[in-house]
């Protein structure tokens, strides 16, 4: 084909196709160093050991199925102080996650005994997600706000 080009176009098609691949070449080769130097991705990596980072990397686990054992030794890499941040803020998203599903109304409405366990059930599915199952100020936390104990949950 490439061929039939050049005896149908003489010299000028092999000066066009020179130039052609001459381009490509040229424009693929400075895709490849620009993926080099500056991967995909890579920007956002910078700042891998902050708080929301392993934030994120908490809540990824535990959406995942490990328990809060599994993940606090998944990240020991990280600092103390910044894994008891991210725990803070867990237990903060799991109060104002209960406060959004009005809680409180739950409670002071429910008269059977299946609608407590309905409650309980809330409760501890927030602090499954969160990967909180072992935090003791998470419980505390919620008995304070909602008045309401939750040691068998």
């Amino acid at each position: 084909m490439i061929l039939e080009i050049i005896v149908f176009f003489g010299g000028r098609a092999l000066m066009s196709l020179r130039k052609l691949i001459k381009k490509s070449l040229l424009v693929l080769g400075t895709g490849v160093v620009v993926t080099t130097v500056f991967p995909v991705g890579g920007i956002a990596q910078d700042n891998i050991n902050t708080p929301g980072s392993i934030f994120s990397q908490w809540v990824k686990l535990s959406l995942m199925g490990y328990n809060q054992s599994e993940i606090e030794a998944t990240l020991i890499v990280y600092q103390t102080e910044e894994i008891q941040l991210v725990k803070r803020r867990l237990r903060r998203n799991v109060l104002n996650n209960l406060v959004g599903g009005n809680l409180k109304q739950d409670i002071s409405l429910s008269t059977t005994e299946q609608e407590l366990r309905y409650i309980r059930d809330k409760i501890r599915t927030e602090i499954r997600f969160a990967g909180l199952e072992n935090d003791f100020l998470v419980r505390q936390m919620i008995r304070h706000q909602f008045g309401i104990a939750v040691q068998d949950i």
